[in-house]
């Protein structure tokens, strides 16, 4: 039970502290509660109302609700909220279930906006299920988005279908899409640092929504929002919907071909970055799913492809690149640097290493390890989430290249000097936490490509494999 005010002079300074579940057996009791009594505070039943006094093991109790305690917050929504984080904790965490935030204001308002945009792009028709039709479960994922300093931007409520119950050659077909790899997004990045040009950001809104699908697929309707008098009915799905085995590739071939019907031609040898040539220059388009960078010769070109884009799709014009893909983009006058120092801070506080000692070398010199190690053995899980984190900081840490490649070797069966090694590179982090990559400006010219390469003859000691890179 919580502790709450003392009513009619009553003192409970040493009032029982429980667990706050509703009181067992409590039996209604008269309303007068005795002077000099100690008074025992619990949320109510569900049958109970609120200020409703009881007894429980002879003593009087008085249900209290937290919003009897510490007021309604007013507005709503989570950014106003003024309370101790700890009153708002579904609100802030991301809840597994339509029946946890079904009365929160802040995911009600996020569900709804889901719908919306839903229903203003056509996405599906309420029909009978058809004889022989099977339609897939629907659920609600939620997402609280946040921006690069861990804040909290707004919360996001995505509809998703149960799409590991749809069977190939029956519910859908072709799967395949191709998805950007961060070495495009940098090569986009040095492009425009060498020509002197900005970067901007561009989000399509529910980008799978304008997927138009081939495949007759029926789901069910979604949690609380099963339309009054039409339970029985499916929705026959004439575009995409998160979750569908096809749905990646439905928004690919949507997006591909307006991008072509605009001008647009893609690199014959990587699939993300479009080029457009123009009277004013050139103008770059790079792809991640539902997430575009565009730079250009002319920031006339660019406002003129977004005001294209916004006739096509619902966008977000997110100005000038900052934060993408998790890596912070900072566009200078001088350079444009890439780092991911946000996201290396996280990484120490889930390894335990914040506060370490830096090292100032990622490796100890002339290090020797083995698969078949024979000291004792560490958790296996544990390893792979670090050196997992290890790797995708590399692609803004090429100085973390070599030793997180080489204490990746042992993931299938890591023992204590294994993960030695991963913590020497964890308190070498520790002191680059800001280290990046930097292109520098060069407002014009040709750009100059510089290569690097180095080898190990047969140095691994298990199978005696060379490395080069």
């Amino acid at each position: 039970m919580a502790h709450g005010q003392p009513e009619h002079g009553v003192d409970n300074g040493d009032t029982e502290q429980g667990g706050g579940s509703p009181v067992p057996g409590a039996r209604e009791a008269s309303p007068a509660t005795p002077t000099g009594a100690l008074v025992r505070y619990a949320t109510p039943p569900p049958d109970a109302s609120p200020f409703l006094d009881a007894e429980y093991e002879g003593e009087p109790v008085r249900f209290r609700t937290v919003n009897d305690i510490v007021g309604n917050p007013t507005p709503p929504g989570l950014a106003a909220r003024a309370l101790d984080d700890e009153l708002h904790f579904s609100s802030v965490e991301e809840p597994p279930l339509f029946a946890a935030v079904e009365q929160d204001e802040s995911w009600r308002r996020a569900m709804l906006e889901e719908m919306s945009s839903i229903q203003e792009n056509q996405t599906w028709e309420l029909v009978d299920l058809p004889a022989n039709c099977r339609p897939i479960g629907l659920k609600w994922v939620y997402k609280v988005k946040r921006d690069e300093c861990g804040e909290v931007v707004r919360h996001k409520a995505r509809l998703v279908a149960h799409g590991f119950v749809q069977r190939e050659g029956i519910d859908f077909e072709e799967v395949f899409a191709p998805v950007t790899r961060m070495e495009s997004v940098r090569l986009v990045l040095a492009l425009a640092a060498t020509r002197g040009w900005n970067v901007h950001h561009l989000d399509v809104k529910s980008a799978f929504l304008n997927g138009e699908l081939k495949d007759e697929v029926f789901v069910k309707q979604p949690p609380g929002f099963v339309i009054d008098g039409q339970e029985h009915k499916v929705l026959r799905l004439c575009k995409a919907l998160y979750g569908l085995r096809q749905a990646l590739r439905a928004w690919n071939v949507k997006l591909d071909e307006s991008l072509t019907r605009l001008g647009f031609a893609k690199c014959e040898t990587e699939h993300a970055p479009y080029t457009r040539r123009a009277e004013r220059g050139q103008l770059v388009v790079g792809v991640y799913i539902d997430d575009l960078v565009v730079t250009g010769a002319s920031e006339q070109d660019i406002v003129a492809f977004k005001e294209e884009m916004k006739k096509l799709f619902h966008m977000s014009d997110l100005g000038l690149l900052t934060y993408y893909l998790g890596i912070e983009v900072e566009q200078g006058t001088d350079s444009i640097t890439l780092h991911q120092s946000a996201y290396a801070r996280k990484l120490l506080e889930r390894s335990g290493m914040a506060g370490c000692r830096a090292n100032k070398t990622p490796m100890e010199e002339k290090i020797k390890l083995s698969k078949a190690s024979t000291v004792a053995k560490v958790d296996a899980t544990g390893y792979r989430s670090i050196v997992g984190g290890l790797r995708y900081l590399v692609h803004t840490r090429p100085d973390l290249a070599f030793a997180v490649g080489y204490v990746s070797r042992f993931m299938e069966d890591p023992r204590e000097d294994h993960l030695a090694a991963v913590k020497h590179l964890l308190r070498y982090v520790a002191g680059t936490v800001d280290y990046g990559v930097v292109y520098p400006r060069h407002n014009g010219g040709k750009p100059k490509l510089i290569g690097y390469s180095d080898s190990d003859m047969a140095g691994d000691i298990d199978g005696r494999k060379c490395t080069r890179g």
